[in-house]
């Protein structure tokens, strides 16, 4: 995955990411809450984006990895069909091996996809706890002066 570019845009709140990924272009973006204007981050926005922008990267790369997969399943189905196939032959536990490479591609992307949503929303919901923090320590010390 290559990064390309990246802008915030401070009039909507609204940060933009682009990524390149076999060949093809993926944006990602990510909105300012209406209520958090005050606590707005350009790093955040970006961070979140391109986090975005990766996801639909891998989704691209796990739908066509399930395409060469689904491929190879009804090959090997086809072969099965023969009478003269045999299971037990090198040729055929080759076919079997390639097949099982081939899912086991298909589920560590989407294991990966699941990561990364996993650690968007951790990130997005600890910063809300970081920010609403620092707001209560500053009420805090204003009600002191």
């Amino acid at each position: 995955m290559k990064f390309i570019e990246s802008h915030y845009n401070e009039e909507t709140g609204i940060s933009t990411v682009i990524m390149q990924h076999l060949g093809k272009k993926f944006v990602g973006q990510a909105k300012i809450h209406p209520d958090d204007k005050e606590n707005q981050s350009r790093f955040a926005g970006c961070e979140y984006a391109e986090i975005r922008a990766m996801i639909k990267a891998l989704k691209n790369e796990r739908k066509i990895a399930k395409n060469k997969a689904d491929m190879a399943i009804d090959f090997i189905k086809a072969c099965e069909g023969y009478a003269k196939f045999d299971k037990d032959s090198d040729a055929a536990k080759v076919m079997y091996r390639q097949l099982n490479r081939r899912i086991k591609k298909v589920n560590d992307i989407t294991d990966e996809i699941n990561k990364l949503l996993d650690d968007l929303d951790r990130k997005i919901h600890r910063r809300a706890i970081v920010t609403n923090a620092i707001k209560r320590k500053q009420e805090m010390t204003k009600e002191d002066k």
